[in-house]
């Protein structure tokens, strides 16, 4: 059962230690899935879940600078300050679990989302897998709080669908249809800028089924042979 979360989280690792952590954890997750601890699957499954929570704070603070600033303005100074320099979503992870997932409210409306996060991943972490307690997770419920773990990140993701529409599309116009589209233009352009996923890759072809222009089919080529991402007519 490879990890869903996997596509979602960022194709360009910030640095040597990020991508050996997140390919850790997977690894984690696999072996811990195979001896049937399930306990362990998922406290790994949780952390790849944090580290996609904190990859998309990333990625609207480099969107909207401006807002996450003022979103910002009641912590600490050194904190806040660390927060707006940060270069790396690990940044983030010094924020207390409960007071992250307010922070997607600066990419839409989303109480009922932060309300759920809280209580479905941060008081389920503490009472299950936080502390040193008689609770084991089994096998059936191991495999239902994953599913609702993936809910929540496919949720997470399409708040952030409209910005990529808006960035896919400066992109297209910028582009001249004439020239060659090259596997660097997507990696420098639009993966690096923005720690593009393969899921926000999948956006940008989606888009694409819309488009009518010559770079359109381009991309869409690019993209499947490439990236491997393909969506179905």
């Amino acid at each position: 059962m490879d990890p869903l979360l996997a596509s979602y989280l960022s194709l360009r690792y910030e640095s040597g230690e990020e991508q050996k952590y997140l390919q850790g954890l997977e690894a984690q997750y696999l072996s811990a899935i195979e001896s049937e601890s399930y306990h362990m699957a998922l406290f790994a499954y949780h952390l790849l879940f944090m580290s996609f929570v904190y990859q998309t704070i990333h990625k609207i603070k480099i969107w909207f600078p401006d807002q996450f600033k003022l979103a910002l303005i009641t912590f600490p100074t050194k904190e806040r300050e660390e927060y707006l320099g940060a270069t790396s979503p690990w940044a983030y992870s010094k924020i207390k679990e409960r007071s992250i997932f307010g922070l997607l409210r600066l990419l839409e409306n989303c109480d009922d989302l932060v309300a759920k996060c809280k209580t479905s991943i941060v008081d389920y972490r503490n009472e299950h897998l936080g502390h040193a307690n008689p609770i084991i997770v089994g096998e059936e419920e191991f495999y239902k709080k994953v599913a609702e773990y993936d809910a929540l990140v496919n949720r997470i993701h399409k708040l952030t669908h409209t910005q990529l529409t808006r960035i896919f599309s400066e992109f297209v116009s910028a582009f001249d249809p004439a020239d060659e589209l090259t596997k660097d233009d997507i990696e420098l352009s639009l993966i690096i800028q923005n720690r593009c996923s393969d899921k926000d890759l999948e956006c940008f072809a989606a888009d694409c089924r819309t488009g009518e222009q010559l770079i359109h089919r381009k991309i869409i080529d690019t993209l499947k042979d490439d990236f491997g991402i393909e969506i179905a007519q």
